[in-house]
């Protein structure tokens, strides 16, 4: 027993044997009420209290409960107490009907130089109560990443200069704008930007959407369910390299400029308005032509089959993933990718469907012949269509070096299905079949 109190006294104290300035970070990254408390174990603990560069203030109580625990005090204790600038500020705040302290919190880190400020509001949906975001966040100088997410925070209309020349990363969710003006402003007025996320914001109150920046490197535009958007969206972001659409669907994009994409995510979601389809979804394709790798989810054959005007030709695309290939029309695609090199197929399993739509071009595609190396099926359930779909890819694929199926067949099945493609006819003699 003597010798167990030195050993346990040892695992107790780690904590404390650790420098500074490592202590320091562990602790920013616990929320406020957690940090408080470690602050009250000694001395050196409540200094290095003083000295956070990163506050976490993570408040989980309803409106009504908070006046009790005297949280304002709490938090105002805290700013007052610490000393220097801020390099994370992270709010997390339900918002009732009373006066808020979140714009003085905000303040404070505005005028401590903060870096990475991550504000998440949760406002009573039952009331008409908005937020509106003060003015002096989007004239930060010192802003690297910017993070905001509410249901009801308002974009004013803000009549002054947007500057914000340090930010690099800016993530907008649940936002509503009030008009084009602001939207135009405030993705142009970020020099330096090379970070965009718009998810699930309310875009009700403008007509035209407009990302406009020359520094941009990854975009993404996503929503849970398909999102309608009746108007004029432009992106012109000629250094982007990554882009992801999801279920957002324009009427028209009436211009795009991505001429150094290198990868690209679209997912088209199911058919509402073939309208949508018809004008927008096409144009948006044909906006990427130069994408390396590219990934398709959703009804490929209204996207490529009812889009106005010709398909241009991917001469850059290398990678293709096609994931939901229920819809007749996926095929046309490799018509017009004539570099391709690697091909997956996605065959993702859905209630509504008992049978994947996987029929085999009529005229074989270039790129099957000349190089497509690599060709992959994901969720492969060994229905008849898929398992004639794979056997005319080892009859015509002339220099496919790998066809990986990853079944999910029962195993009397998948042990059919192995023996019947080893024995179909291969046109390339360097392809390897893997079935997993």
């Amino acid at each position: 027993m003597a010798t167990s109190c030195p050993l346990e006294y040892s695992e107790r104290d780690r904590l404390s044997n650790l420098p500074d300035d490592l202590l320091c970070r562990i602790i920013s990254n616990l929320p406020l009420r957690e940090t408080i408390r470690a602050s009250l174990l000694s001395r050196r603990w409540k200094n290095l209290f003083a000295s956070m560069s990163r506050l976490n203030i993570d408040d989980k109580l309803e409106p009504a409960k908070r006046c009790r625990y005297g949280l304002k005090q709490v938090v105002d204790r805290v700013l007052f107490a610490r000393k220097g600038d801020l390099e994370k500020f992270h709010l997390k705040f339900a918002i009732g009907k009373g006066p808020s302290p979140v714009d003085g919190w905000i303040q404070y880190a505005l005028w401590h130089n903060v870096r990475e400020l991550e504000i998440e509001l949760q406002l009573p949906l039952s009331l008409e109560i908005f937020y509106v975001l003060p003015d002096g966040v989007l004239t930060c100088k010192t802003l690297v990443t910017l993070k905001l997410q509410a249901r009801k925070l308002v974009f004013p209309k803000i009549p002054g200069k947007i500057c914000l020349p340090g930010l690099k990363i800016l993530y907008l969710e649940l936002i509503e704008f009030t008009d084009d003006d602001s939207v135009q402003r405030l993705f142009s007025s970020c020099p330096r930007l090379e970070e965009l996320v718009v998810q699930n914001c309310k875009l009700k109150n403008i007509s035209k959407f407009e990302v406009s920046n020359p520094t941009l490197k990854r975009l993404t535009i996503s929503y849970p369910e398909v999102y309608e958007y009746k108007h004029e969206v432009v992106i012109n972001a000629p250094s982007l390299v990554y882009f992801k659409c999801y279920h957002f669907i324009a009427r028209y994009f009436s211009y795009i400029d991505l001429q150094s994409l290198v990868e690209a995510y679209i997912n088209c979601g199911p058919v509402l308005n073939s309208e949508f389809y018809d004008s927008g979804t096409a144009d948006l394709i044909r906006g990427i032509s130069r994408v390396q790798s590219l990934h398709l989810s959703g009804p490929l054959s209204v996207v490529l089959l009812l889009g106005r005007g010709p398909i241009p030709v991917l001469k850059n695309l290398t990678y293709l993933k096609i994931n939901r290939c229920y819809h007749e029309g996926w095929e046309r695609l490799l018509d017009y990718t004539p570099f391709l090199e690697t091909l997956v197929f996605a065959l993702e399993v859905l209630p509504d469907f008992t049978e994947s739509i996987m029929n085999p071009p009529k005229e074989v595609p270039p790129c099957l012949l000349s190089h497509i190396k690599a060709i992959e099926f994901l969720s492969f359930r060994g229905m008849e269509s898929e398992v004639e779909m794979a056997k005319y890819i080892l009859k015509h694929a002339q220099v496919l070096e790998n066809l990986i199926i990853h079944m999910i067949a029962k195993q009397k099945r998948q042990l059919n299905i192995t023996e019947e493609l080893l024995e179909s006819p291969r046109a390339s003699k360097k392809c390897q079949v893997v079935i997993v």
